[in-house]
């Protein structure tokens, strides 16, 4: 499950996302800020910038959406540059970036923005 709150007061700014548990494990990805270039001795120098949980994306997933979950997750994207997420791994501050329902499926794209818990 996946819960979504404004930051600031909103009485329709609350809903819990039953979601997927496939889709959930998914959201635990992360990425350390690393590239790599070839080198004119035929080498690689790698750069390693770090970690950082603003590079990460999570996907809240609700499999049979009502219209009251879809108008939800569009009220959001339209209404808010930010908002409070909380997962099995923490609670986030996000953008919410984009809902699409496809065959009775919502699923919410959220740009983390930093990571509010320890």
């Amino acid at each position: 499950m996946i819960g979504l709150s404004t930051i600031t007061f909103d009485l329709d700014g609350a809903r819990i996302f039953s979601g997927d548990r496939n889709a959930e494990l998914k959201n635990r990805k992360a990425d350390r800020r690393i590239s790599r270039t070839a080198t004119l001795d035929g080498g690689v120098m790698i750069a390693d910038l770090g970690f950082a949980d603003g590079d990460r994306t999570i996907t809240a997933i609700e499999l049979d959406a009502t219209q009251e979950a879809v108008n939800f997750a569009q009220y959001l994207v339209e209404n808010y540059s930010l908002i409070n997420v909380t997962t099995d791994d923490g609670a986030y501050e996000v953008a919410p970036e984009s809902y699409v329902v496809d065959d009775g499926k919502l699923t919410l794209t959220l740009w983390v923005n930093r990571k509010i818990s320890d």
